[in-house]
C-alpha cells in the first residue's frame, strides 16, 4: 500500500509541475523551469493531493465541504512550505504581497480558492484515473520503481539543498563584504585620508562587481525558476532585484545574439543563391 501512495504521490507531484510550468511560460513565451528542485516535480502538490485522498476522501459525499477543507488545508500546506523554506534560505520562493487578500505574501485569496477547485478536480476527476494507472502496475515493478523514484528524489533534493545554501551563502557574503568595504573606507575618511578612501572604495566596488558576477552565475536558474522571488532583509531584497534585472539582461542578449546569428546564416543563404543564378 505504501508504494501505491509513494507512486501516486510523484503523479501529482509531476502534474503540478507540468501546470505550474504552462502557468508560468505561456504568458512569457519561454520555457520556464519552475520550482525548488531541479527535475519534474513539485512536491508541494504531491502532498496537497495526499491531503486531499487521505484527509478529505472520507467527505466525498459533500463536495461544499471537500472545497471548503481543501482551500484550508492546502492554503497551509503553501504558508508553511514558504515559511520553512524562508528559514532555511532567508528568501521568499514565491510572494503574492502584491495580491489582493494575502497573509505575508505567503498564500493569497486567489490561490487559495484555486487549490479549493483542484481539490475537488483531485477527488472527482484525477484520483479515478490515477488510481486506474497505478492499480494496473504490476506488485512486482511497483516496489522498484517506488524505491527508484524515491532515491531520484532524494538525490535531487539533496543536491537542491546545496544549491539554495550556496545561493544564501553568496548573498551573505556579498552583504558582509560590502559592510566590511564601508567600514574600511569610513576609518580612511575618519583619518582624513579622501584620496586614499576613494581609491580603496573604487578597488572594493570592482572587487564586489567581480564576486557578484560568480553568485549571479550561479543563482541564475534560482532567479529565473521563481521570478516572485523576494526577502524581508532590505539589502537581500535589493540584491535580489539585482539578480533580477541581471537574468533579464542576460536572456534578453542571447536573443538578440541567436538572431543576429539567424539573420547572418539567412545572408549567406541569400548570397549563394543569389550566385548561382
Amino acid at each position: 500500500m505504501a508504494d501505491r501512495y509513494i507512486i501516486v504521490f510523484f503523479i501529482y507531484a509531476f502534474l503540478g509541475y507540468v501546470s505550474e510550468v504552462i502557468f508560468c511560460s505561456v504568458p512569457q513565451r519561454r520555457f520556464v523551469n519552475r520550482g525548488f528542485l531541479y527535475g519534474p516535480w513539485l512536491p508541494i502538490y504531491g502532498f496537497g493531493a495526499m491531503i486531499v485522498l487521505i484527509i478529505l476522501h472520507p467527505f466525498a459525499s459533500y463536495p461544499v465541504l471537500v472545497f471548503i477543507m481543501g482551500f484550508l488545508f492546502t492554503s497551509c500546506l503553501e504558508y508553511f512550505t514558504s515559511w520553512l523554506l524562508e528559514k532555511l534560505f532567508s528568501v521568499k520562493l514565491w510572494d503574492y504581497s502584491k495580491h489582493k487578500v494575502n497573509i505575508n505574501g505567503r498564500v493569497c485569496l486567489r490561490n487559495s480558492l484555486l487549490f479549493g477547485i483542484m481539490s475537488l478536480a483531485v477527488e472527482y476527476l484525477v484520483q479515478p484515473w490515477v488510481g486506474r494507472i497505478v492499480g494496473s502496475i504490476s506488485p512486482m515493478v511497483i516496489h522498484p520503481l517506488a524505491v527508484l523514484l524515491s532515491a531520484l528524489f532524494a538525490a535531487d533534493l539533496s543536491l537542491s539543498v546545496v544549491k539554495m545554501k550556496s545561493f544564501r551563502d553568496g548573498l551573505a557574503k556579498i552583504r558582509a563584504f560590502r559592510q566590511e568595504a564601508e567600514e574600511r573606507v569610513r576609518a580612511l575618511q575618519g583619518e582624513g585620508k579622501a584620496e586614499l578612501a576613494d581609491e580603496l572604495r573604487e578597488r572594493l566596488e570592482a572587487m564586489l562587481e567581480r564576486y557578484k558576477d560568480s553568485v549571479r552565475h550561479s543563482a541564475r536558474s534560482v532567479i529565473l525558476s521563481n521570478p516572485s522571488i523576494s526577502s524581508r532583509n532590505e539589502e537581500v531584497q535589493r540584491q535580489l532585484i539585482l539578480l533580477h534585472e541581471w537574468a533579464i539582461e542576460r536572456r534578453a542578449m542571447k536573443r538578440r545574439h541567436r538572431d543576429e546569428l539567424r539573420k547572418m546564416d539567412q545572408d549567406h543563404i541569400d548570397a549563394i543563391r543569389n550566385a548561382g543564378r
